[in-house]
């Protein structure tokens, strides 16, 4: 059983939220690779994907010249939008994401300090909480105390 141990905090200054329409997830990721070549955009970090009512959502990361960039591009389409305000992501590498309390306890300790994230995204060696842009500064410090008690 994986004890839930952290090993670091890291940050994503900026991730971008596009919404595309579509008939499933493998269509609109389609439609979002074309767009990319279409575009001369290389592939961007891809941190969560998801699909519901017609609708595909992905969530990217890469560097602010390339996120201004898609957004501009998304401008002149139709089918392919920002889906809302740009977030940041938080993360913890860790031992037992996955199968302990360590997400739940990052959601307390940030909670405690007034910082509500919107999703969390989870993997074996990470918690990834995406924050409001003028929380990240705030969540990073407050996800240190947890790493400094293992």
């Amino acid at each position: 059983m994986e004890n839930g141990r952290v090993l670091a905090v890291n940050s994503m200054v900026r991730i971008e939220h596009v919404e595309i329409d579509s008939k499933d997830l493998n269509h609109g990721f389609t439609k979002f690779v074309q767009h990319l070549k279409k575009n001369s955009l290389s592939w961007p970090q891809l941190l969560t994907s998801s699909f519901n009512a017609g609708k595909t959502s992905v969530t990217v990361a890469c560097d602010s010249e390339w996120l201004d960039a898609l957004l501009r591009t998304l401008e002149r389409g139709k089918d392919m939008r920002k889906q809302r305000k740009a977030s940041r992501s938080v993360s913890l590498t860790c031992f037992g994401g996955v199968s302990s309390e360590l997400p739940f306890k990052a959601l307390q300790v940030l909670g405690h300090r007034g910082i509500i994230p919107d999703k969390y995204v989870l993997s074996p060696h990470s918690v990834n909480l995406f924050v409001p842009a003028e929380s990240r500064e705030a969540a990073v410090k407050a996800l240190h105390s947890p790493v400094q008690q293992t």
